[in-house]
């Protein structure tokens, strides 16, 4: 009997565990909630063990409203890849577009401390921060790639381009001038430039 008890345990839980969606047109047809999570929970299941999958799924979770599953989500990813400068910003950036500026603070942060040479982390995150027009903390992260890379005007455009986004001229023009002294007979630096100005022309 007691050789039984292990294998009826597997059995009833088992049966509690929710079934998989059937991932048809009518189920993408149908509750949006669902679909995150439904999407969410399989992707960690192919791949559970991917730091940056479980910060995306978490994502998914968190535009579900679950917002204690994506917290568990959130929190095994960086334990995965504590010192990760991208994993850390797919975390905070998922805070960030969700309205949790407190704790997209906070995740941003932590590039800074566990993975400050991490350029495209920090590049991210500097992009991340002024499209949504928190200029102060764009700033930060600007600076700090700047410091690793005087001379990369290709991200320099890149963060003109963000604060064009947020309706930020001045601040836009900054780093779009700093561009242009580094590559003056750069073709594509006035391409880049003419197309930023073009595709946000509705916010200025």
């Amino acid at each position: 009997m007691r050789a039984l008890l292990p294998a009826l345990a597997t059995l009833t839980l088992a049966a509690q565990a929710p079934k998989s969606p059937a991932f048809d047109e009518a189920f993408f047809a149908g509750d949006r909630r669902a679909i995150l999570e439904g999407c969410a929970d399989r992707a960690r299941a192919i791949k559970p063990k991917d730091a940056r999958y479980l910060a995306e799924c978490g994502r998914a979770y968190l535009a579900a409203l679950d917002k204690p599953k994506a917290e568990a989500a959130f929190k095994e990813a960086e334990t995965r890849e504590a010192k990760d400068g991208q994993v850390l910003r797919l975390v905070a950036q998922a805070w960030l577009k969700h309205g949790y500026k407190t704790e997209a603070l906070d995740g941003y942060e932590k590039i800074l401390v566990r993975d400050p040479k991490n350029k495209e982390a920090l590049t991210l995150a500097a992009v991340d921060l002024a499209e949504v027009g928190l200029v102060a903390e764009a700033d930060r992260y600007m600076g700090a790639l700047a410091a690793l890379e005087k001379d990369d005007w290709e991200r320099f455009l890149r963060f003109g381009r963000a604060f064009l986004v947020a309706g930020q001229r001045k601040k836009a023009a900054t780093w779009f001038a700093r561009a242009v002294a580094l590559k003056p007979e750069e073709e594509k630096v006035f391409l880049e430039i003419s197309r930023a100005f073009a595709e946000t022309q509705s916010v200025m």
